[in-house]
């Protein structure tokens, strides 16, 4: 299973990270649709694409827009786009509205609340999803299991214990760090999470692989906190780069 991250800052970009966005090409399937969405088109193996939103925060769904152009165009001739209900409503309500922006494109639009089983198959894999309550509003965590491997994708959540059993033994984890242990006080308030707590998390679910994500974009440099001792906690932990893939 190949990962791409296209985007792994949160809330603006910087200099070294888009906005939230990953891909899986083998699928074409992502997570997620922040500025860095303009990657997606030129890395796609057909033209249809699955799109899973986290929430509908605009560093997750700004990079809708940029949809446009490829669709009209037909370099990209079908979106599934998958999300809860208020994702779905605030994507048709408030980001292609007027005056903003007008012209919504031919998404086929998926509402995973109707889905009792909190599965769906995509290709030869099967996505799960599970709601995270501790964000304001919510947010959504998804894992993708091949049959041979299986991983998790966890951003705006505080680290609260919900989700453990959902993400247990997954070889990848990708999980939102947005704040540093420095500044930890402001994760429980926010709904994110910080450095130590997201290692213990991969620590006691047994997670292999952990890369992180979704770091406050007032850190703009490529590896932006120590991670030596958060090694000792959970020895396989590193950021998760733009443009950089993974291979579970």
């Amino acid at each position: 299973m190949r990962i791409e991250p296209l985007g792994t800052g949160g809330y603006h970009p910087n200099e070294v990270r888009h906005t939230a966005c990953f891909l899986l090409p083998e699928l074409d399937l992502a997570f997620d649709a922040g500025t860095a969405a303009f990657r997606l088109t030129e890395r796609l193996q057909s033209k249809e694409l699955h799109l899973f939103l986290t929430h509908p925060h605009w560093d997750h769904i700004i990079g809708l827009t940029y949809l446009y152009v490829p669709m009209l165009l037909k370099q990209i001739e079908a979106v599934h786009l998958y999300g809860n209900r208020h994702t779905l409503d605030a994507v048709k309500t408030c980001l292609f509205s007027e005056p903003t922006f007008a012209h919504m494109p031919d998404f086929q639009l998926v509402e995973l609340d109707a889905i009792e089983s909190r599965q769906l198959t995509i290709g030869a894999s099967t996505v799960h999803w599970q709601p995270l309550p501790s964000h304001p509003g919510g947010s959504m965590a998804y894992l993708v299991d091949d049959g041979d491997k299986r991983f998790a994708y966890v951003t705006d959540t505080y680290v609260d214990g919900t989700y453990d059993e959902f993400i247990r033994g997954v070889d990848l984890l990708i999980h939102e760090c947005y704040f540093s242990d420095e500044t930890s006080e402001w994760a429980e308030k926010t709904g994110h999470s910080y450095l130590t707590q997201v290692a213990e998390l991969a620590q006691r679910t047994g997670s292999g692989q952990l890369l992180l994500t979704h770091i406050d974009p007032r850190e703009n440099n490529d590896a932006p906190w120590d991670l030596a001792h958060t090694k000792t906690i959970h020895p396989a932990i590193d950021y998760a780069r733009d443009l950089q893939a993974v291979q579970v």
